[in-house]
């Protein structure tokens, strides 16, 4: 046996992923790059002092761009989201739920608007159908699939 084929035999069978069935594969696509992305954002938070925070949100900027990483306003708040939405996003588990969102917001593809009515920011990726909601105080409200018809009329 040549050394090439004796690691390929040591690593075993490469994971096959069937892209074009349009349902768990690209599921685990989005939520490992959904994962990915939050673990960037998370990097400057990791330095980040009280007083950088401040001034930061300070500077009349929207609530995504002020902080790196959003969270829900509280842990039975996102506990009770990802009950409702969980399944229909593809997310396993809340820590899953919390990065898709956030990979929703950071995405530059995401449509953005200002809710009028109540200062909510409104997140909608047209291409996944994914809708996140956030505060004025920078919480995640919601993360949902919906369509184009509701991000307009919101």
């Amino acid at each position: 046996m040549n050394p090439q084929s004796h690691s390929a035999a040591l690593r075993g069978p490469r994971p096959q992923f069937a892209f074009g069935d349009g349902g768990g594969a690209n599921r685990l696509a989005r939520t490992l790059l959904a994962l990915g992305l939050a673990a960037l954002l998370c990097l400057p938070a990791c330095s980040f002092t009280p007083d950088e925070a401040e001034s930061a949100s300070s500077r009349n900027t929207p609530a995504a761009e002020a902080t790196s990483h959003l969270t829900f306003r509280t842990d039975e708040k996102l506990q009770q989201h990802f009950e409702k939405h969980g399944w229909e996003t593809g997310c396993a588990t809340t820590e899953e739920y919390l990065a898709a969102a956030n990979a929703v917001i950071a995405d530059p593809a995401s449509l953005h608007k200002l809710q009028a009515e109540d200062g909510d920011d409104l997140y909608f990726l047209e291409r996944t159908g994914e809708f996140v909601v956030v505060s004025p105080a920078g919480y995640i409200r919601t993360y949902y699939l919906t369509d184009r018809d509701y991000f307009d009329r919101q």
